[in-house]
């Protein structure tokens, strides 16, 4: 794993569990989902949810897919800001970009402390 890259879930707003990588670079973030790991639905694999995924939260305008993998980017230009929010154990990473969307990446019981410096620098 690079030192700017995360394993991480990315929990949609309409709801779901999506498992995946989150890179870091110097102008974007970029998310690639891996497959659904959310308890409400049968793991289906990218192909299979992409239907699911393109209407998550209404940010259809960050995402992008190809034949093998489904994902999303986020300009840093558009990012205001990222914070910790804690869920009992659970910690989450929230992106809030300018136009008022937010973005919840969910590390489990591990602090994603590094992560919101890394994307807040």
């Amino acid at each position: 794993m690079a030192a700017n890259e995360w394993t991480i879930n990315y929990l949609p707003e309409d709801g779901g569990r999506i498992t995946g990588k989150l890179k870091l670079t110097d102008t974007d973030l970029e998310y690639t989902g891996l497959y659904d790991s959310s308890n409400r639905e049968v793991i289906k694999g990218i192909a299979g949810s992409l239907g699911a995924f393109a209407v998550s939260g209404g940010h259809a305008m960050y995402f992008h897919d190809t034949d093998t993998d489904f994902g999303f980017t986020l300009p840093r230009a558009d990012v205001d800001h990222a914070e910790l929010n804690k869920k009992g154990l659970m910690k989450q990473a929230v992106v809030h970009m300018k136009d008022g969307s937010s973005f919840v990446f969910d590390y489990g019981m591990l602090n994603p402390k590094k992560l919101i410096a890394a994307i807040n620098n």
